[in-house]
C-alpha cells in the first residue's frame, strides 16, 4: 500500500513539474516579447542617446495624414484578396466535391504542391508575368497588338489584391472542400426534383448551408491578408502603396537609425485590428453547429451531373494547377538564361551556369544550411513542447491548465513582422545573447507555431484511451516510460504530420526572418529577398527551383499522411 502511494505521489510530482516547466517556458516565449514591444512603443529615440518615455509615437502615428490612407489600404487589400480567394476556392471546392467533373484529383495535388512553394517565390513569379516593363503577358500583348503601353501593371492595389487572392485560392479550396464533402445531399435532391437548375440549387441550398464555413474562411483569409508581408514588400513598396506590415518593415530598415518606437506603435495598432478580426472569426465558427447537416441517419453523398457544363467545370478544376504552375514556369524559364528576357529568342542562350553558381555560392549554401537547421530544430522543439502541453491539458486536472493553452494560442494574433520586432526589441534589451544568431530564429519559430502544434497534438492525444497509460502505471512503469513507450508511438501520426507542417512553414518564413537574421544567420527566404533587390533574377530562378524540389518532396509526404489520417493543412 505504501509503495503504491509512493508511486502515485511520484507521478503527481512529475506531472506538477511538467506543468510548471511548460508554463514557465511558454510564458517566457510569449510574455516578454509582447511586453517589450508595447513598452518600446512608448519610448522615443533621441538619436544616439537613450530613448525617453513619451506618447509621441502614437501622436505622430495618428496625426500623420498618410496613416488613414495606410489603414484604408490595409483593409482594402485584405478584403479584396479575401473575396477573390473565397470565390475561386469555394467554386472549385464545390465542383470537386459535389459534381462528377473529371480530373478532380489534380486539384488536391496542386493545392498541396502550392503549400510547399514559398510565398516569396510565388510573388516573384507573378511579377515576372504581370510586371509592366518585362512581364511576359505585357510583352506578349504589346507585340501582338502593337501597343505603346503595358495593359497590366502589377504594382498597383489591384495587382496586390489579385496576386494575394490567387496565392490564397488553393488554401481556401482545402478548407471549403471539407464541408462540401460532408454535406447531406437530400435538400439538393429535393431542389433538383422541384425543377431547380444547378445554379439555383447551389446558391439557394448548398451555398447557404455552407455559410458558416464561408464566413469563417472569409474572416481567416482576411486576417491572414492583413498580416501578409511578401506582397506588400515586393509589390506594394515599389508601387508606392503602403500597408501596415510594409510600414513596420520600412521603419526598421530605412534611415540611419531604426525607428523601434514608431515601428512598435504601428505593430500595436495592427495587433488591435487582428484581435477584432479574430473575435468575429471566433463568433462565426461558434455558430457552425446551427447549420449542421450530418445527422445520425445514414446518408450517401451523391454527385451532381454537370452535363453540358462539364467543359466549363473541368476548366475551373484546372484553375488551381494553373495558378500554381504559371509563376513556377517563369522561374524555370529564368533559371536557364544568362540574363532575364521574356522572349523566345532568349532560348538560344540556354545555360546551366545559374545552377552551378547557386550550388557553389557560399552565401546560398550557408543560408540553406541555416534554414535546414532552424527548421529541423524549431519543428522538433515545437512538437515536443506541444505534445507535453497537450498531455497536461488532457490528462491532468491542474487549475490553470486552460490558461496554458490560451497563453500559447495568443501568438496567433502576432503577425510575422510584429513578432519579429517584438523579439528584436526583447533581445536588444534583455541580457540574453541570442541577437544576431540562428537561435533567435529558432525561438521565433517555436513561439509562432506553438498554436499549430497544439492543433495536431491535442486531437491526437484525445484519441488515446487513458486506460492504456493507467494499466502501464499499475504495472510499475514510470511516467517517462509510459509517455515514451505508449503515448508517443500512438500519437506518432499526429506528431509526424505536425512536424512536417512546422518544418515546411518554417523554411518558407520571410516576415520574421527579414527582421531577425543578420550576416552569418541568413536563411534562404531572406537571401532570395535580397537577391531580388539586387536584380539577380536568373540566380533566383535556379535557387527557387532547387528549393522547391526539396519542399515539394516534403509536401508529398505530408499529403500521404493527411489523406491517411484525415488531417488538413493550415497557412
Amino acid at each position: 500500500m505504501a509503495i503504491a502511494q509512493d508511486k502515485a505521489s511520484s507521478r503527481f510530482t512529475i506531472q506538477r513539474v511538467l506543468f510548471i516547466g511548460a508554463s514557465l517556458l511558454v510564458a517566457y516565449l510569449v510574455i516578454p516579447p509582447v511586453f517589450f514591444m508595447v513598452r518600446s512603443s512608448f519610448y522615443v529615440s533621441q538619436g544616439f542617446g537613450p530613448a525617453i518615455f513619451s506618447f509621441q509615437n502614437y501622436g505622430d502615428l495618428f496625426s500623420a495624414p498618410e496613416t488613414l490612407t495606410m489603414l484604408a489600404n490595409s483593409l482594402r487589400f485584405a478584403l479584396g484578396s479575401s473575396l477573390i480567394a473565397l470565390t475561386l476556392g469555394t467554386l472549385v471546392a464545390w465542383i470537386v466535391e459535389r459534381t462528377n467533373t473529371p480530373f478532380k484529383n489534380i486539384a488536391y495535388l496542386s493545392a498541396f504542391t502550392s503549400f510547399a512553394i514559398p510565398g516569396i517565390i510565388k510573388v516573384i513569379g507573378w511579377i515576372l508575368i504581370l510586371g509592366p516593363e518585362a512581364g511576359l503577358l505585357n510583352v506578349f500583348l504589346k507585340e501582338l497588338f502593337s501597343l505603346t503601353s503595358s495593359p497590366f501593371n502589377i504594382f498597383t492595389m489591384t495587382g496586390m489584391i489579385l496576386v494575394e487572392g490567387m496565392v490564397w485560392t488553393p488554401v481556401v479550396f482545402l478548407f471549403m472542400a471539407v464541408p462540401f464533402r460532408s454535406m447531406d445531399p437530400s435538400l439538393e435532391e429535393v431542389a433538383a426534383t422541384s425543377g431547380a437548375g444547378i445554379g439555383k440549387t447551389f446558391y439557394h441550398i448548398t451555398f447557404k448551408l455552407a455559410m458558416p464555413s464561408v464566413l469563417s474562411v472569409l474572416l481567416l483569409t482576411f486576417i491572414r491578408a492583413l498580416e501578409a508581408f511578401e506582397i506588400p514588400a515586393l509589390i506594394g513598396i515599389p508601387g508606392g502603396i503602403m500597408v501596415l506590415t510594409s510600414e513596420i518593415y520600412l521603419k526598421l530598415k530605412s534611415g540611419l537609425l531604426p525607428k523601434y518606437g514608431l515601428a512598435s506603435a504601428y505593430a500595436v495598432i495592427l495587433v488591435f485590428f487582428l484581435i477584432i478580426g479574430l473575435y468575429y472569426y471566433s463568433r462565426a465558427t461558434s455558430q457552425a453547429q446551427k447549420f449542421s447537416t450530418i445527422t445520425g441517419k445514414g446518408f450517401r453523398p451523391r454527385l451532381i451531373d454537370v452535363g453540358k457544363w462539364r467543359y466549363l467545370t473541368t476548366a475551373l478544376v484546372f484553375l488551381l494547377p494553373t495558378l500554381v504552375i504559371l509563376p513556377v514556369l517563369m522561374l524555370v524559364w529564368a533559371s536557364f538564361l544568362p540574363y532575364y528576357a521574356p522572349t523566345l529568342k532568349a532560348l538560344t542562350a540556354f545555360t546551366l551556369d545559374n545552377y552551378v553558381s547557386v550550388i557553389r555560392n557560399n552565401l546560398t549554401l550557408g543560408a540553406f544550411r541555416n534554414s535546414l537547421f532552424i527548421s529541423l530544430t524549431s519543428a522538433t522543439a515545437t512538437i515536443l513542447l506541444t505534445a507535453v502541453m497537450a498531455w497536461i491539458s488532457v490528462r491532468t486536472d491542474f487549475r490553470g491548465r486552460g490558461l496554458l493553452d490560451q497563453l500559447a494560442s495568443f501568438t496567433m494574433i502576432l503577425p510575422g513582422v510584429v513578432l519579429g520586432i517584438a523579439l528584436l526589441v526583447t533581445y536588444l534589451t534583455m541580457p540574453v545573447p541570442l541577437y544576431g544568431t540562428v537561435w533567435i530564429l529558432v525561438v521565433a519559430y517555436v513561439t509562432r507555431y506553438i498554436p499549430y502544434g497544439m492543433r495536431y497534438c491535442y486531437p491526437g492525444l484525445l484519441q488515446i484511451n487513458r486506460e492504456l497509460e493507467e494499466s502501464a502505471q499499475v504495472s510499475g512503469a514510470s511516467w517517462w516510460m509510459v509517455f515514451r513507450k505508449i503515448v508517443i508511438p500512438l500519437m506518432m501520426p499526429s506528431l509526424f504530420a505536425g512536424w512536417i507542417w512546422v518544418f515546411l512553414i518554417s523554411i518558407k518564413e520571410l516576415a520574421v526572418a527579414i527582421l531577425l537574421s543578420r550576416p552569418g544567420s541568413e536563411v534562404i527566404s531572406v537571401v532570395i529577398f535580397n537577391m531580388w533587390g539586387n536584380g539577380l533574377i536568373t540566380e533566383i530562378g535556379a535557387l527557387s527551383i532547387l528549393l522547391m524540389v526539396v519542399l515539394v518532396g516534403m509536401a508529398a509526404v505530408f499529403q500521404k499522411f493527411s489523406r491517411r489520417y484525415g488531417l488538413r493543412t493550415l497557412d
